[in-house]
């Protein structure tokens, strides 16, 4: 892990990310380092702990900007939010991004739904 300071920030968002397990591949579980793909093989979200902050990373952002919505002032680059700690008021909204994101990728053929 690059900072053991973002341990828990880490795991916090890591665990926001386990309810989608059942739609999606798992592709990488590292200490630091988790990362999900649709069933079509797309990059769907990744949390890395970075040197400053812990990283949310997805697709879903670089296609669909305006997903963000209140979370804007985490974003970073273009595909990116960034957090730098754990009892950031933002992370509540963390968990309806993601839902966010999954939504897209459903309607978009990315996770097929039956």
């Amino acid at each position: 892990m690059k900072n053991a300071d973002h341990a828990v920030l880490f795991f916090k968002l890591r665990d926001m990310l386990k309810k989608f397990e059942g739609f999606m591949v798992v592709t990488i579980n590292e200490e630091g380092y988790y990362r999900l793909y649709t069933p079509s093989r797309r990059p769907f979200m990744a949390i890395a702990v970075q040197k400053k902050h812990v990283g949310v990373y997805s697709m879903t952002v670089y296609e669909k900007p305006e997903i963000v919505q209140r979370l804007a002032p985490r974003r970073i680059g273009k595909s990116c939010l960034g957090f730098s700690s754990d009892e950031d008021p933002l992370l509540d909204e963390v968990p309806a991004f993601i839902e966010r994101c999954f939504q897209h990728c459903v309607h978009s053929g990315q996770v097929p739904m039956k």
